[in-house]
């Protein structure tokens, strides 16, 4: 999968990276997933280094594995 690599700066958090990436919430655990080493704090310290990966449209749309009251 391609990626790219992120420099936090101040004030980020995952779910405001999620929202600007992916568009949205579903990409807090394509964030996390890509970064196993790295806490998951309130606010990430400026300059924690994290690897956003490239994910095609149609997959942050997969609903499959979401329950069924959030299809």
């Amino acid at each position: 999968m391609e990626s790219f690599n992120y420099t936090t700066t101040e004030g980020d958090r995952i779910d405001t990276l999620a929202e600007k990436f992916y568009g949205g919430n579903e990409g807090i655990s394509i964030i996390a997933d890509a970064n196993p080493d790295v806490p998951i704090t309130a606010v990430y310290p400026v300059g924690t280094a994290l690897i956003i990966p490239i994910v095609e449209d149609e997959a942050m749309n997969d609903i499959s594995d979401l329950p069924p009251w959030k299809q």
